[in-house]
């Protein structure tokens, strides 16, 4: 990271802090209380970015986090069940996530380049397609390449991606454009946009419908949230050599990141407390959790994605597009079943080893995750969206995985018998997140995307779906310092 990044960093983590401090010099001395200012619900990224903000400006902050660790939807596999740190959640850290870069060079974590967790190598993949095993070399003028027009055919497997940087209509550079309604035109679905584009369903189902980064089905996307998206990477890093070196990752994976600004707090974050109400009063807000206890705070901040909310008893909104966005947002379905290889079945076949299918088993991407020996495939990660995620969750854990390996071993005969199973993890199954990441609905961002973080009264939202700017790591903790000011400019 650059002197000038890491001092416009500063510069805006300092800004909430120096408004206290200025406005309430003996504030300080609120960390003798023994109630907190401010509770923050959720350990990770946007409610510790939150609380340390807040404890920053001399405020005392408590945190409650549902589950019995540190960081949210930054996952990291423990080294005794999966070898190499893979990432359950939050894979990469790109060169422009300041407020993550900060965090980490603040609290002392070390980063090296990112270990990718779901795009292979260059010459790394074969594609299992419609039938057949091609090579990305041969996808052009392959017989399983269904696309018709020519510049199609010519392009990856998955052709969406292409849509977002080639059609955008956002204004280069005005990241907050998406949210204005100006756009509302193309608040459509993915699907309607393929269409019209002349694309037919079957040319769609492989294009933007199989192993969908975001939704469930080319239908129930939004094609502006792919535009929000590929506006963001464009306006930073195309013709801008300052975030060249491509993305990073923490050593020892980026849950490290979380742990560690957790330890930055004066007061321990609180796990296992899974919330079942929040009652918002006017003169203070009072959170009961599972087991009965209630605490109580001035104000509140409140992380859960709203896939978890929805689960929660809430007395107040802050209007009814609010409570429409908290019952309808939709989450990402991901199943992920983590392997390790017995022997090379790469060298069996002559192919790749990582996959990417149209079937069942996803993206199945060989991990090569040892720092040391940076070419040797430490595990495989079949990860799973959409639909085939939501119809394994409907199976047992174990019976699942079996049916991911099954399907891996009809499609590339070379991989039976090459697997054992280390960890399987669904998302949608959690009781804190109910699916991987927010996306948006047609309709939706036109609809309710400038209400849903609205405060209600002392409730306060953040999450990375609350984000404007930025997605993924770098959203979430941009949205809890955006929802620490806002606190603060009420506490003062």
């Amino acid at each position: 990271m650059t002197r000038s990044t890491l001092s416009r960093r500063r510069w805006l983590a300092g800004t909430a802090t120096a408004a206290a401090l200025a406005a309430s010099p003996g504030r300080l001395l609120a960390a003798s209380s023994a109630e907190p200012d401010v509770l923050v619900l959720g350990a990770g990224l946007a409610g510790l970015n939150a609380a340390l903000n807040i404890q920053d400006a001399g405020f005392r902050v408590r945190v409650l986090e549902g589950s019995e660790r540190i960081g949210g939807r930054l996952y990291t596999a423990p080294a005794e069940t999966v070898p190499g740190y893979p990432e359950l959640g939050g894979s990469g850290i790109g060169r422009h996530y300041a407020r993550i870069l900060y965090a980490a060079e603040r609290f002392g974590v070390e980063l090296r380049g990112q270990r990718p967790r779901t795009e292979a190598r260059p010459n790394d993949v074969v594609y299992l397609v419609n039938g057949a095993s091609v090579l990305p070399e041969d996808w052009p003028t392959h017989a399983a390449n269904p696309f018709r027009r020519e510049a199609d055919r010519q392009r990856k497997v998955h052709l969406f991606q292409y849509s977002v940087y080639r059609d955008n209509p956002l204004p280069r550079g005005e990241l907050s454009a998406w949210q204005t309604g100006d756009y509302a035109e193309h608040d459509i679905s993915v699907f309607e946009f393929l269409s019209r584009q002349g694309l037919s369903p079957a040319e769609i189902r492989l294009a933007a419908g199989t192993n969908m980064s975001y939704g469930s089905t080319a239908h129930d996307l939004s094609m502006l949230m792919g535009y929000q998206s590929g506006n963001l990477i464009r306006s930073l890093y195309e013709g801008n050599s300052t975030f060249s070196g491509g993305a990073l990752a923490a050593v020892g994976g980026n849950q490290r990141i979380p742990e560690a600004m957790a330890k930055g707090l004066e007061d321990p974050v609180l796990t296992g407390r899974l919330v079942r109400a929040i009652d918002v009063r006017d003169d203070k807000v009072v959170v009961h959790d599972s087991s009965g206890q209630r605490f109580e705070a001035a104000h509140c901040i409140v992380t859960l994605p709203f896939s978890a909310l929805r689960h929660v008893k809430l007395n107040r909104y802050a209007g009814p597009r609010q409570a429409k966005a908290i019952a309808e947002l939709a989450y990402t379905p991901v199943f992920q079943v983590h392997l390790t290889p017995r022997f090379a079945y790469w060298e069996k076949d002559g192919l790749p080893p990582s996959m990417w299918t149209d079937s069942l088993p996803g993206r199945c991407m060989a991990l090569r995750n040892d720092l040391s020996e940076p070419d040797k495939v430490t595990s495989c990660v079949a990860f799973i969206n959409g639909t085939m995620a939501q119809y394994l969750d409907r199976m047992a854990p174990q019976a699942a995985a079996d049916a991911v390996v099954a399907e891996l071993a009809r499609l590339r005969p070379a991989t039976k018998d090459a697997f054992d199973v280390r960890l399987v993890f669904s998302w949608n199954r959690s009781l804190v997140a109910g699916g991987a990441y927010a996306y948006w609905q047609p309709g939706q961002i036109t609809e309710f995307s400038r209400e849903l973080r609205a405060a209600a009264g002392r409730l306060h939202f953040a999450g990375e779906h609350t984000a404007v700017v930025n997605r993924g790591m770098e959203g979430a903790m941009e949205s809890g310092e955006r929802a620490a000011i806002d606190v603060l400019g009420q506490l003062i």
